[in-house]
């Protein structure tokens, strides 16, 4: 991309994750052709993973935390029979048993995995333990106690999508932020008193970006060079801001937001409202603010040309 089009492109780009390679492998990639730029993406996915990875760029980075907030749908595979220390397939197999669940214990597990779980993580995780990653302590063979790294996740919908085999069953699970989908099958094992482990995963929907609306890291690659067409494909910033108000500015007003000034307006509502907004001026996103007694304060402002 030629330097002085830097920090034109900022938004949101919906990237489709293939299976074997890592998020921040698409990061660096994206680097690339995104020379100058920021670039963060949000939920991580395992290297077998595949789905919706959408991926920040420039000012949109900003927004990073407004789509931690939103649930996400995954499909995913579960095998029987066999147990992993990754709790998928690229693990080690540490456990096999004959204890085949039948549909009707699988369904009924269902029915006991939604609302809010307290989850434990699996152990090739990057959550830390006294600093280190979980992942790093297992590959050099400690055992770390991800018990204390629990945490409450809220399952919305959990169903069977259908019995591939005597022994794999496929299923569809939307859920909110810090769910693993490896720690379900964990979770499975231990209240059907079985082994099993994922052996597919893929994310079909993170909030506003779905398999739709979705584009291989290769065409971005092709489009390389052409800016036109790379500023056409990105998602404006507000578009992980759907659940937030958007109120308008004039000019003045967007310069005064801009420099850290608050601004007077009155916002009409049926009921007293105050909170989070976001000011646009014509087509532009200023900032982010807070909304109190007719007041607007700027809290995160966007550098926009």
């Amino acid at each position: 991309m030629p330097k002085n089009k830097i920090n034109i492109i900022n938004g949101w780009i919906n990237i489709f994750k293939t299976e074997g390679i890592t998020s921040n492998d698409i990061i660096r990639d994206l680097k690339k052709i995104f020379k100058d730029h920021k670039i963060g993406h949000a939920g991580t996915l395992d290297p077998m993973a595949t789905g919706v990875l959408p991926i920040a760029i420039g000012e949109a980075t900003k927004t990073v935390p407004y789509i931690h907030k939103k649930n996400k749908t995954y499909k995913f595979n579960i095998k029987f029979g066999v147990s992993t220390d990754s709790d998928d397939s690229m693990g080690k197999i540490i456990e096999t048993s004959n204890n085949i669940p039948n549909i009707n214990d699988v369904t009924q597990f269902l029915l006991t995995y939604t609302g809010y779980i307290n989850q434990v993580p699996p152990i090739y995780s990057a959550k830390k333990i006294n600093g280190v990653r979980a992942y790093a302590l297992a590959r050099a063979g400690a055992k770390p106690d991800m018990v204390k790294k629990s945490k409450i996740i809220y399952i919305d919908k959990f169903e069977l999508i259908e019995k591939i085999s005597e022994t794999e069953y496929s299923f569809i699970v939307r859920c909110g932020t810090g769910t693993y989908i490896r720690s379900i099958s964990k979770d499975m094992s231990l209240s059907l008193n079985c082994c099993c482990h994922v052996t597919k995963i893929e994310r079909t929907i993170y909030g506003p970006f779905n398999l739709e609306n979705i584009l291989s890291i290769d065409r971005l690659i092709q489009q390389n060079h052409d800016i036109d067409k790379l500023i056409k494909i990105v998602e404006p910033i507000e578009t992980v801001l759907d659940d937030i108000l958007a109120v308008k500015v004039n000019n003045h007003e967007a310069s005064k937001l801009k420099n850290g000034m608050s601004i007077n307006q009155t916002i009409d509502s049926e009921f007293p409202f105050s909170g989070e907004v976001y000011a646009t001026c014509g087509e532009k996103i200023v900032a982010i603010c807070k909304y109190a007694n007719g007041q607007i304060q700027p809290q995160k402002v966007f550098n926009l040309q």
